[in-house]
């Protein structure tokens, strides 16, 4: 018996994990959108500028997203404890 709540648990906590991945990477991936569209209307910039800013924001965005996903999860928790 406790063998078979700890699957469930475990099968709702990597359920929950996943659902704040995708919704974190989804809100990251439209703020960089938006920013490297901010940023493409500066017109004096060379392309290895705007090439190094892309890879700098792709980096920011790997870099965050399993950190916010943390930070999701456990919103996530507080809202499924209500």
């Amino acid at each position: 018996n406790v063998k078979i709540f700890g699957v469930v648990m475990l099968n709702k906590l990597l359920s929950l994990y996943l659902q704040s991945l995708v919704t974190t990477t989804i809100l990251v991936v439209i703020a960089s959108c938006i920013w490297i569209g901010y940023r493409a209307l500066e017109k004096d910039k060379t392309a290895k500028q705007r090439q190094a800013h892309l890879y700098d924001i792709l980096l920011i965005d790997i870099m965050t997203i399993p950190i916010l996903t943390f930070a999701v999860i456990g919103i996530l928790f507080i809202f499924q404890a209500r």
